[in-house]
């Protein structure tokens, strides 16, 4: 443990309970991002691999796939208010120079991996170029908190901002509900401590978590115990194919009644066996004693198609523990082409557990835009209008351009009214700035087409006033 001297008792004693919880997950946390780095090491049972191929480089990427996967489906747009039309709050005016929006995707792809990731708050130094609120998120391989299961929230935090060569933290933050302290490693063994008001009056963390439950409030990581497994035995396979192959090859003969000298290079050294296996002209003498010619033969060839089976066996598991479609696998089930509602059907489980995923991530990432809000306006407390505030994301059934199109469309064509509604080019995918442009050109091409519809009922106008004139004129004069 860390010890402080500048900390009171209580203070450390929140560290030291910061660090033991984040210890307690840093193997679990290593450990997943090891298999989604496709860096897993084989975990040989020492049964069918040759020694001198054991150390083959063998990588499979099925727990980045099935990260990705659904990754790509929670896609948060922007932050939408009841009855307001872009930015509620000004929060892009502290989003957008802490480049959130490329933050908040590595942050939801970091909690698919350890189950859990966190956005801090805390008042930036503008002297010194940091906007007035600064937010970070944090992986959990470089965070923990304490959680209060009561008031639902972390009662302390920690973020381990670096660590030393021997991997022990020389720069890390404590987030407390009235204080943010940061402290630095100096020579020694002493610490610099930096300290600042936290005016919220709560921790500002927020997480980001997947799947969580009463029991596991910090949620399940995506990559579980299920997919390892299934990931460890699909490499051995990988391994044991690229084996058989290289004997497959070359097919194992046999001579029967040969000399020995038949193996001889011609200049007295014994030819390699990978050589006389290689040969493509056999030629052997008769035996001088019996003048026979030396049998040949050759093995039955084995078949590659156990380990293709076996391999197709473990994918096929392996998208059914992630929820993904087996055709996502690569896993061919029939010679025909799937139709379009086959295909959609298949993807409804991964689509489902986007949505849910969303609306937890949506909370979390709402409650942190409130804290930016509060801690720039100076507020103790929300505003009842902050508590509309939501956290829109793209519909994860549609998350191409192509799908969205053709889902839009077709609502369209059911509802043509929605076709004057910005919901449907929030649903093409859109960002609040492109959509702000397509309205002002909407308004001057309605007033465009206003004033031609103007012009042309006026120029029809007198042109019907001409018309009636000289009809009245000519009855005149044939009176």
């Amino acid at each position: 443990m860390i010890t402080i001297a500048q900390l009171d008792h209580s203070d450390q004693n929140t560290l030291d309970q910061l660090f033991k919880k984040w210890m307690e997950k840093l193997t679990r946390n290593n450990l997943r991002s090891v298999y989604f780095d496709l860096k897993q090491p084989l975990k040989d049972l020492g049964i069918s691999v040759p020694p001198q191929l054991r150390s083959l480089d063998t990588v499979l990427g099925w727990p980045a796939k099935g990260v990705n996967a659904l990754a790509r489906r929670c896609i948060f747009d922007y932050f939408v208010l009841p009855g307001n039309e872009s930015d509620p709050f000004e929060i892009g005016n502290f989003w957008g120079p802490n480049n959130m929006a490329a933050e908040v995707p590595q942050g939801i792809t970091s909690s698919l991996v350890h189950s859990v990731s966190f956005i801090t708050t805390t008042s930036g130094d503008v002297q010194s170029g940091e906007p007035d609120v600064v937010q970070s998120v944090r992986s959990a391989r470089w965070g923990t908190g304490l959680w209060d299961r009561r008031r639902r929230e972390f009662s302390a935090a920690l973020s381990v901002i670096n660590v030393n060569e021997s991997g022990a933290p020389s720069e890390f933050v404590m987030y407390l509900p009235d204080r943010v302290l940061e402290f630095e490693a100096l020579t020694g063994g002493r610490w610099r401590v930096f300290q600042q008001s936290n005016p919220l009056g709560r921790v500002p963390v927020r997480p980001l978590v997947f799947q969580p439950e009463l029991d596991r409030p910090l949620g399940h990581s995506r990559i579980t115990r299920a997919a390892m497994s299934l990931t460890d035995q699909a490499t051995r396979v990988m391994l044991r194919t690229e084996v058989s192959a290289e004997f497959f090859s070359a097919p194992q003969r046999y001579l029967l009644g040969a000399d020995v000298d038949a193996f001889d290079s011609g200049d007295g050294v014994k030819a390699s066996m990978w050589k006389a296996v290689m040969g493509r002209i056999l030629a052997i003498s008769r035996d001088p004693d019996t003048d026979q010619l030396p049998e040949v033969g050759q093995f039955p060839q084995q078949s590659m198609e156990p380990h293709h089976s076996h391999f197709r066996n473990l994918a096929s598991a392996f998208a059914s523990e992630m929820n993904m479609a087996p055709a996502s696998m690569g896993i061919i089930t029939d010679a025909n082409p799937a139709s379009a509602d086959s295909w959609a059907a298949a993807k409804e489980e991964l689509i489902i557990e986007a949505e849910a995923a969303n609306r937890v991530f949506g909370m979390a990432l709402t409650k942190a835009a409130i804290d930016g809000v509060m801690l720039r306006d100076g507020l103790s407390e929300p505003t009842r209008e902050m508590s509309q505030l939501s956290a829109k994301f793209r519909n994860p059934s549609t998350p191409s351009i192509s799908s969205a199109t053709d889902a839009v469309m077709k609502q369209v064509t059911a509802f043509p009214w929605m076709a004057d509604s910005d919901v449907a080019l929030e649903q093409l995918g859109h960002d609040e700035a492109t959509i702000a442009r397509l309205r002002s050109d909407r308004r001057r091409s309605q007033v465009g087409s206003l004033v031609t519809s103007i012009a042309d009922r006026a120029a029809a106008a007198s042109s019907e006033v001409a018309e009636a004139a000289a009809a009245r004129g000519g009855v005149g004069e044939s009176v």
